[in-house]
Order: structure tokens, then C-alpha cells, then sequence
């Protein structure tokens, strides 16, 4: 049996609830919110949409926490969102306090879930989940750097590449960095990768500015990933992940290359990375763990 369960019914959340309910087969869903009303409507919703696609799939919504009682994976994506002006990292400290005590009420219902982090700074977040959770660092994955590295992706194509292979590591943020070693395509011969880079990161808020909220990318990544847990894909994708000596560095989560399966997190990739990409990568995990710092304190 599939079960998995949502924690935030946002726009992101609802929205990653359908993905997730299209793209795998559950025989289970539960949805929790602060906004009971939210849950059990998002609820009705997805359990409809499910006879439509075929699916016997059961949807429960509510605010307790017990909905969540043997789920294999859980999503958290409450917290507050960016507006316009601000970066993810603005949203450190408040977040903080909403994840830790999400974590602490997931952890006696479903201890085993694998845990997915959306909500924003995600690598801020996703080692306050580790850290509250006490649970194995493979257990806790954050989605932010396969949002990036799909933007990035599309950026390459709009410029006429072709069959693109490519990732973006480090922060879900303004020091991210596209791993450009590791990068191949066919179509065009070269590239502006400062005006490429920066077109990335400027994507998501020009989304924010004309419609509120970035949605269906987040969404279709947490379904993809939850995918290659329940089907152990053994899949390579960039990862939000707690380091532990990977790349030189510890007690910091970033986005890295990491095989994903049964187990979330099966093993970290060390590519040899160029000196300019360990120099970048190095700066990366400096900002994050400076913010770290401040949302446990």
C-alpha cells in the first residue's frame, strides 16, 4: 500500500497533491492544514479527480495530524511565501519556527516517512527537519535545485540547445550554481552563462509578480521525486541534502547530484567539480549555514 501525506494546502501543496496523485498510484492520500476548511475541500476535490483518472485512491483532508499515520512519504510546503522584493532567505526565521513545529508533530504519527521539503529557504529548511527530526540525513530531501535545474533546462532550449544534460547545485537561491563540468548539449556552440544564470534566478519572482505564486514547477518536482522513492528509480537528480563530508563539507544542506530510490537519499554524487565550482560551491554553503545558524538559534 502507497500512502503519502501533504502537510500545507496551499497553492503549492493542493497543487503537488494532484501531481503526486497523477503521477503515482496511491492508495492513499492525506492532506493537513492549520485551515481545516482548506484540507477537507482540497480533499473532496483530489478524491473526485481520482474516479476521473481511473484511480481508487482514498483522500482524506483535515487539520490532525493522525491523517498521517503510516504515510511513506511526507510533503511539508506550509509556511509563509515570498512576495515580491523578497528572497527566499528573508523567510528563514519565520519558516523555521512553522517547520520545527510541523516536525515535531509529524514525528510520533509516521517516525519512518520519508520527509520532502518545499517550504522556502528550502535548504535552510530541510536541515531544520533534520536537526528537529533526529532522522537519518537520506530520510529528509528538499526539492529546491531540480525547480532550478528544470528552469535552467528551459533556459538552454529557448536558446536552441538540444538533448540538454545538466544540473544546477548549491543554494535554491541567488549563490546557486549551474554545474557547468558536467553540462552537454547539441544545437548551439556557445553560451553567456552569467546572463543564463541570472535569467534563472530572476524567473521565479517575475512569476510571483504576475501571479501571486509559482506553482506547477514545485509541484511537478515533489511528484517526480516522490515517484522515484515509491518506484525505487535509482534515479540521479539534484537534491536539497544533508552533507557529511561530501564535497568538504558538513552540517549544511544544499543542492547536490544524489541518486534517489526506496531508501530517499541512496547515495550523494561527487563529480570532480572544476576550482571555480568547488570556490562557488564552498561560498554557497557559507550563506546557507550562516542562515542556519540564526533559524535555530
Amino acid at each position: 500500500m502507497v500512502k503519502i501525506g501533504f502537510v500545507g494546502t496551499g497553492q503549492v501543496g493542493a497543487t503537488a497533491a494532484y501531481a503526486t496523485l497523477y503521477l503515482i498510484d496511491c492508495d492513499e492520500i492525506a492532506l493537513v492544514d492549520v485551515k481545516e476548511d482548506l484540507a477537507v475541500g482540497e480533499a473532496m476535490d483530489l478524491e473526485t479527480a481520482a474516479i476521473v483518472e481511473g484511480k481508487n485512491t482514498a483522500v482524506y483532508g483535515g487539520s490532525n495530524y493522525s491523517l498521517l499515520k503510516d504515510v511513506d512519504i511526507v510533503v511539508v510546503s506550509a509556511g509563509i511565501s515570498r512576495r515580491p522584493g523578497m528572497t527566499r532567505l528573508d523567510l528563514d526565521k519565520t519558516n523555521a519556527g512553522i517547520v520545527s513545529d510541523i516536525i515535531k508533530k509529524i514525528m510520533p504519527v509516521c517516525p519512518k516517512a520519508i520527509i520532502l521539503m518545499v517550504s522556502n529557504p528550502v535548504d535552510v529548511m530541510t536541515y531544520v527537519a533534520y536537526r528537529v527530526s533526529g532522522k537519518p540525513r537520506n530520510e529528509i530531501l528538499g526539492v529546491g535545485s531540480l525547480h532550478d535545474t528544470a528552469r535552467l533546462i528551459g533556459e538552454l532550449k529557448r536558446l536552441g540547445a538540444r538533448n540538454v544534460e545538466t544540473m544546477i547545485i548549491g543554494e535554491h537561491g541567488d549563490s546557486m550554481l549551474p554545474l557547468k563540468s558536467q553540462t552537454k548539449f547539441s544545437g548551439i556552440t556557445s553560451l553567456n552563462w552569467d546572463k543564463i544564470l541570472e535569467s534563472v534566478k530572476e524567473r521565479g519572482m517575475e512569476i510571483i509578480k504576475r501571479k501571486g505564486a509559482t506553482a506547477y514547477a514545485p509541484a511537478s518536482c515533489v511528484a517526480a521525486v516522490a515517484k522515484a522513492i515509491v518506484n525505487d528509480e535509482k534515479a540521479e537528480m539534484p537534491i536539497n541534502a544533508v552533507l557529511d563530508g561530501e564535497y568538504g563539507l558538513r552540517d549544511v544542506a544544499l543542492g547536490v547530484p544524489a541518486v534517489v530510490g526506496k531508501r530517499g537519499i541512496e547515495k550523494i554524487v561527487e563529480y570532480r567539480l572544476s576550482d571555480e565550482e568547488l570556490r562557488n560551491l564552498q561560498k554557497s554553503a557559507g550563506i546557507i549555514k550562516e542562515f542556519i545558524a540564526d533559524a535555530l538559534r
